[in-house]
């Protein structure tokens, strides 16, 4: 899944240049340096395509800066650091997949690193927006956003992430891209970069759709008097029953908790409910919660109404 060939032969050098110079590179006129210990340095001269081949060739491991001058980005990545982030990383780009968001999944040394691509350059502000809002609606609060910033300030080139395809100079492995499966994108190095010298773009309806949950306010607190004992109805409903329990009474689902919503016409089972934290959630839009949130929806009901409906069915 992860590793590639170390070696590309010359004459395919020169066109895989210009695929990272088009898809990776946002300036010019400085370029971050990989040291042996992982760490990189800024480099402050002008990166030059023989720098690609060198990082290409494994002789030079490149970083690429995602803003540009402008503070502008081409793409986004999400970058997870150990196997439980990388999986859920997987898991999402499985589900934007199934929304035609695509998303490229890219192996690295400690977890995974997943790319989005537009189809013209956006504010450092916007990304960033995008991102804060789909680690938002997708509970993926360990995974790191980048970029790391809105502007660039002070002459700084801002956050960085690693070129892709280069030698790792810590691990001394190169890192491929992989299908959600976990097969490889393509079988070498030359036919992933072709694969990614036309990426396909994020969606406008779904950039900003998820744009919308960056800023998306809290929700308004409902009064709920305690009960005889000092404890709230709502709390007592959470701890008499499980998610997984109380809502496949209603929807069917696998024991991985996965079945089809019932709030719209699914037909790719985008409706998920994690035992472990009690909560469910649709991965199209329809919301998500506590077993309280499942009976609002289900009975279209008010948090009031369906406090007193589930505590005469469950507390009585």
């Amino acid at each position: 899944m992860t590793r590639i060939e170390r070696q590309l032969p010359e004459h395919e050098v020169t066109p895989l240049v210009e695929v990272l110079a088009q898809g990776f590179i946002q300036r010019w006129d400085k370029y971050p340096k990989q040291l042996p210990d992982g760490q990189y340095v800024t480099v402050r001269a002008p990166l030059t395509r023989r720098l690609l081949a060198d990082h290409l060739h494994g002789r030079e491991t490149l970083g690429a800066y995602v803003l540009d001058p402008q503070s502008q980005a081409r793409f986004m990545v999400l970058d997870a650091d150990n196997e439980p982030d990388r999986r859920r990383l997987a898991a999402l780009a499985r589900v934007l997949a199934q929304l035609a968001c695509p998303s490229y999944l890219e192996a690295s040394r400690r977890g995974a690193h997943l790319w989005f691509f537009f189809d013209r350059p956006l504010s450092g502000e916007a990304v960033r927006r995008f991102g804060q809002g789909l680690l938002a609606y997708f509970n993926l609060d360990g995974v790191e956003l980048y970029p790391k910033q809105n502007v660039l300030r002070d002459d700084g080139p801002g956050s960085l992430i690693r070129l892709p395809f280069g030698v790792h100079r810590k691990s001394g492995r190169r890192y491929g891209f992989y299908t959600t499966d976990g097969a490889p994108l393509a079988p070498t190095l030359s036919a992933q970069l072709m694969a990614l010298s036309a990426p396909q773009t994020v969606p406008e309806r779904l950039f900003d759709h998820y744009t919308d949950y960056a800023a998306a306010p809290p929700p308004q607190p409902v009064f709920e008097p305690s009960d005889a004992d000092g404890e709230r109805p709502s709390d007592r409903i959470k701890a008499a029953v499980g998610c997984y329990e109380f809502v496949g009474k209603y929807v069917p689902l696998s024991p991985a908790g996965r079945g089809r919503c019932p709030f719209h016409d699914d037909q790719v089972a985008s409706f998920s409910v994690n035992p472990e934290h009690n909560y469910w959630h649709c991965f199209a839009g329809c919301g998500g919660g506590s077993v309280i949130d499942f009976w609002m929806n289900w009975r279209k009901v008010d948090f009031v109404a369906a406090v007193g409906e589930l505590s005469e069915m469950l507390l009585a």
